[in-house]
């Protein structure tokens, strides 16, 4: 499944329905940059055809603030300030069709249906702290 889709009526995601992928060795883990940060803005973006916010992260002083598109409505807006989350910040930024420039992607576990459950750090991580 290439395209995230969350589906109430189903189960795409269900544990059993995924098999282990390929083999593709520790360098191609190792070159992701994951990166703790604290989400500062989250705004409504209903330009989008999936239920979305547009999220800003601060990544701490090396990396600063960066923008992100996310199927993370399940949460409501003012439990997402604040927020200490995982981003994969070296994927390179994608241009959605709105024209808004998604700059990260944020890490969460996938329900069965597909809604997404944001990983969770401990109380302490400091902003920009790698992610091993």
């Amino acid at each position: 499944m290439s395209q995230h889709v969350i589906d109430p009526e189903g189960t795409p995601y269900s544990p059993e329905k995924h098999p282990m992928k390929d083999y593709v060795g520790a360098s191609a883990y190792f070159d992701l940059d994951l990166r703790s940060g604290v989400i500062m803005d989250v705004q409504k973006f209903p330009e989008m055809r999936k239920p979305s916010y547009k999220i800003q992260v601060d990544f701490g002083p090396v990396i600063g603030k960066l923008w992100s598109s996310a199927q993370i409505t399940n949460y409501p807006r003012h439990d997402l300030i604040g927020r200490r989350v995982v981003g994969a910040i070296n994927l390179g930024d994608k241009t959605l069709p709105t024209g808004f420039i998604s700059q990260f992607l944020v890490l969460g576990a996938l329900d069965p249906d597909g809604t997404v459950r944001l990983l969770e750090l401990p109380e302490g991580v400091m902003p920009g702290s790698l992610v091993a």
